[in-house]
């Protein structure tokens, strides 16, 4: 009598199977999801010197986002998510002399399978004018003597480069802290006169702050700059990432090095008087690249988008 043999699946034999079949059509629905941009952009305000988030949202199959705004190059990072969708963040700004109006950008998303998905958003941009404010300072600072000529030329180049750059750190998902507790003592954008002669526009806030008060970084980055220069100083730059650079001049000391990683609430110097300046005070500034912006909307949740933002959206996919 011959004996019948009856086959047993083993139980782990059975997970690996339930496991690739599970593989298998998660990867079947990815691929025949459809491809997907959807752009969010928030802001404290659609006017000119303000700083404008991006945070987009794709399709997996997307390895690569690009985009444009107000003729400048968005770098897009991608944010930390351990599930969901992918979430992409970029920061563009509004220049001081945007006139009201529309204003588009493009995102240009290139796929897996070799194939690129592009969207044209427009924002509305409102008027927005700003004051003017005459300074007396010492006349070296309004017209360098020559002797000075080469080492302002050696700085402009040296932070050119900087705000060049465009490393990928973790975006900043949450509101900045104040560098200091001081109020402001002149508004962003001012149109400047020194000594009678006209200047380019501010480039940040003056926050009050006694000699010796300790300057905190506002936010999560790297420190790409800690040195003396002409005009702001003993001066501090953060990057934070995807180009977004905070400014801390005119310190009476600096306390970090470059290179270093800081947290926001992190010293980075002491307030002072030193370079351009007609007192003790913070000089406290923000880049996107060369493009400036009030550092105020950093502090601001909207720009994060934890508050409801003024989000204007027109966008066509191509």
């Amino acid at each position: 009598m011959s004996e019948r043999r009856h086959f047993v699946q083993r139980p782990g034999r059975l997970r690996n199977l339930a496991a690739l079949l599970l593989a298998m059509a998660a990867a079947s629905s990815a691929a025949a999801a459809p491809p997907r941009i959807e752009p969010h952009p928030f802001a404290r305000a659609f006017v000119p010197g303000e700083v404008v988030r991006f945070e987009v949202i794709t399709s997996r199959d997307v390895r690569l986002l690009q985009g444009t705004f107000q003729g400048a190059t968005l770098a897009f990072s991608r944010a930390p998510r351990e599930f969901g969708d992918p979430v992409w963040i970029a920061w563009g700004v509004i220049p001081l002399g945007t006139a009201p109006g529309p204003s588009g950008y493009r995102l240009t998303a290139s796929r897996a399978d070799g194939s690129s998905l592009a969207i044209d958003g427009e924002l509305s941009i409102s008027a927005k004018s700003f004051p003017e404010q005459r300074l007396t300072v010492e006349s070296k600072f309004v017209n360098p003597p020559k002797s000075a000529a080469a080492r302002i030329e050696r700085e402009k180049k040296r932070l050119g480069a900087i705000y060049a750059r465009r490393t990928s750190l973790p975006p900043p998902e949450s509101p900045f802290v104040s560098p200091v507790p001081g109020d402001p003592t002149s508004e962003f954008g001012t149109r400047r006169i020194f000594n009678g002669e006209p200047r380019a526009p501010h480039p940040g806030i003056d926050l009050h702050a006694d000699s010796g008060t300790p300057v905190f970084a506002s936010g999560p980055g790297r420190v790409a700059y800690a040195a003396d220069l002409y005009y702001s100083g003993e001066t501090v730059i953060v990057d934070h990432g995807g180009g977004l650079f905070t400014v801390y001049a005119h310190l009476s000391k600096i306390e970090t090095k470059e290179g270093a990683s800081v947290e926001a609430g992190d010293v980075v110097g002491l307030s002072g008087a030193t370079g351009r300046v007609t007192g003790p005070h913070l000089h406290w500034g923000a880049k996107v690249g060369a493009a400036i912006f009030d550092p105020r909307a950093l502090l601001d949740p909207r720009l994060f988008g934890i508050a409801e933002a003024p989000v204007q959206r027109s966008d066509s996919v191509r």
